[in-house]
């Protein structure tokens, strides 16, 4: 029986020609290992955009529903507790549960304020919050991505970094990072990467009740240090529509240990 469910779950989409007009598309679902003619083939009609979102949320809503039980019956059969199956109103909030995780909430709203294009300041305090701080000027490109579930920011500027004389000079600095709201998690989350790293950068927090600051925090890494797993802080301040601050403190070093100041300015 769990053999059977755990091959059924198995699907692909095949992207076929028209059968029945341009709108229609082909859905097949096999079991691993079948023969031919054991396939089965359905012909789906999509009228517009919105039929075809409903179809594959309504599918995929299906797939996971039917691994969950998949799970539950490979337990029974190995004698473990919890092996029954979910009655239909059990499913359905199941279904209604896991819906309102995937969905765009309020909180993805106050991210709004960061969409634009921007001119970046950054400053750099390489020898301490003491010394003065290295400065470069570079641009900011932020954008709705997967539905408006995400912010993706694309940064090109340039970094002041060690060269072979032991002195500083600039080289090109590039950046993409994705920000968006866990709604199971109930927190922001946050990725970034760049062009002078392998380190992929992840950070986690959460915002004020005004919606003007977001605190996040974060570890990295400080190879030449031999340091691993530094613990950092990200502070967001909104000024306000057109200028935003993004601040970058090393708690390894102390609470008030800023590395970091990007101040974002609207293009006009």
């Amino acid at each position: 029986m769990a053999s059977s469910i755990a091959e059924g779950i198995r699907v692909a989409w095949v992207a076929g020609h028209s059968v029945e007009g341009d709108n229609t598309r082909r859905l097949t679902l096999w079991r691993e290992g079948a023969g031919a003619g054991e396939n089965t083939t359905f012909h789906i009609h999509e009228r517009d955009q919105k039929m075809r979102f409903r179809t594959t949320v309504c599918l995929l809503a299906g797939l996971v529903l039917t691994a969950s039980l998949a799970g539950r019956v490979m337990s029974q059969d190995a004698g473990q507790a919890g092996g029954e199956m979910p009655d239909p109103a059990e499913m359905q909030k199941m279904m209604e549960k896991w819906m309102a995780t995937i969905s765009p909430s309020e909180h993805h709203k106050h991210l709004n304020a960061f969409v634009g294009s921007w001119n970046t300041h950054t400053k750099m305090w390489w020898e301490g919050p003491g010394k003065p701080p290295i400065e470069s000027d570079g641009t900011s490109e932020v954008k709705w991505v997967l539905g408006k579930r995400y912010i993706q920011e694309h940064h090109h500027g340039s970094m002041m970094m060690p060269d072979e004389s032991g002195g500083m000079a600039p080289v090109p600095y590039e950046g993409i990072g994705l920000t968006g709201y866990d709604n199971y998690k109930n927190l922001y989350i946050g990725t970034w990467a760049n062009n002078l790293s392998t380190e992929l950068l992840i950070m986690k927090g959460g915002r004020d009740p005004s919606g003007k600051l977001f605190t996040s925090y974060g570890t990295m890494d400080e190879a030449m240090l031999d340091v691993h797993d530094r613990m950092i802080k990200y502070v967001t301040r909104i000024i306000n529509d057109d200028k935003h601050m993004l601040e970058i403190y090393d708690l390894h070093a102390g609470d008030g240990y800023k590395v970091i100041e990007i101040t974002y300015t609207r293009k006009k």
